[in-house]
């Protein structure tokens, strides 16, 4: 159920209520003075994921399949220009 928060036009003090969706808005009764003049305000939305998240979407798996083969193409090039090999001196 979302906590919505109103504003007791009667006196004058803001107060958070857990209500469902279809619930009236003007049958909400102030938890300070308890009369029906409570206004519902405006405000942001917070939200908060429980469970496992999201699954990813065919074009999130194609990115990161485009991803690994760029990887692995990369991997198989040699050594750029100017590079060198191993310099240290093959004493036997």
């Amino acid at each position: 159920m979302p906590l919505y928060e109103y504003h007791c036009e009667g006196c004058g003090r803001d107060f958070e209520e857990q209500q469902s969706l279809n619930f009236n808005p003007a049958e909400t009764e102030c938890l300070y003075c308890n009369q029906k003049k409570a206004v519902r305000k405006i405000s942001a939305v917070s939200m908060s994921i429980k469970g496992p998240t999201r699954k990813p979407r065919t074009s999130d798996i194609k990115a990161e399949q485009g991803m690994k083969k760029a990887h692995d193409v990369l991997n198989k090039l040699p050594p750029g220009w100017g590079k060198r090999g191993d310099t240290t001196p093959n004493i036997d």
